[in-house]
């Protein structure tokens, strides 16, 4: 192929790439050398496949850390030993059971990164600080056990069959062991998630960040924490993000999807809540 055909197909793939690039410019002879040596020592871009398989295994592995060590701890803990990190300000915060959705969107706040990050070595350092995260709260759930037994809304305020946000009040507080409060998962992995998607699209990181603000008073709201597990949270995402997210640095790779990452993973949310309330009917229809 002559030379300045492909120096023509090397500045278009280059420009593609990173329209910011440094690097002398192709038409220069000693840049023409430079930039050759260069792109093939640039890091290779793994196939899509090997991408979906290797984001697929650490999503699962995080899951299943998150999953195995969470209920473990939590229907292992002996009511005895827990405590009550009551304050104040705790008993003079409402029920509001609406915000059991934004709570329950916290859930779902650990899959972000995998529809906005399309950069492998950024995805890897999240769900590590994602990991960090989890093992450091389940050793405190461990070593500090607290308990929401009466931190949580009484019978009466929760009638499961009133309206949906009732009923899945109800749902939760069946399914979650009143233990592992200590530091709040919900607002660490928020947070990281808010911080990894912060590194790569300020738009969307701030919108994620006010979203760990509603995150954060929704915990309380529900009563399913204390103020002080949700101060506990913000210190370990602050600690694991600034281990494993802080550090990474761009290196010419693409950081994010195009807009099918969020309007991909806003489908998964309206499907979720979708289901939710699905369940909902079909559990009134039980009674």
């Amino acid at each position: 192929m002559p030379a300045r055909r492909l120096s023509s197909r090397l500045r278009l793939s280059r420009d593609e790439e990173n329209p910011n690039d440094s690097r002398l410019p192709l038409d220069c002879p000693s840049g023409y050398y430079y930039n050759l040596v260069s792109l093939a020592n640039a890091p290779q871009r793994t196939t899509t496949k090997e991408e979906v398989f290797e984001r697929t295994a650490i999503a699962l592995g995080v899951a299943l850390l998150f999953l195995f060590g969470y209920f473990g701890v939590g229907f292992s803990t002996k009511p005895g030993r827990a405590h009550e990190f009551s304050t104040p300000l705790d008993k003079r915060i409402p029920f509001i059971a609406r915000s059991i959705w934004i709570y329950l969107w916290s859930f779902s706040a650990s899959a972000i990164p995998l529809f906005i990050i399309r950069s492998p070595r950024l995805f890897r350092r999240t769900s590590l600080a994602f990991a960090i995260a989890i093992l450091i709260s389940l050793i405190c759930f461990t070593v500090i056990p607290v308990t929401a037994i009466d931190l949580r809304a009484s019978a009466e305020q929760v009638k499961a069959a009133v309206d949906p946000s009732h009923w899945a009040v109800s749902t939760v507080y069946s399914l979650d062991p009143p233990y592992n409060l200590f530091p709040s998962l919900h607002v660490s992995i928020t947070a990281l998630a808010a911080f990894s998607v912060w590194k790569v699209n300020r738009r969307f990181g701030a919108i994620l960040f006010a979203g760990l603000g509603l995150v954060a008073v929704s915990v309380c709201t529900t009563k399913q924490h204390y103020l002080v597990d949700v101060i506990g949270g913000l210190i370990v995402a602050a600690l694991a993000g600034g281990l494993s997210i802080r550090p990474y640095k761009a290196q010419g790779e693409r950081l994010t999807y195009s807009w099918r990452g969020p309007v991909s993973y806003v489908g998964s949310m309206v499907l979720l809540y979708v289901g939710l309330y699905g369940s909902y009917r079909w559990a009134g229809m039980s009674h």
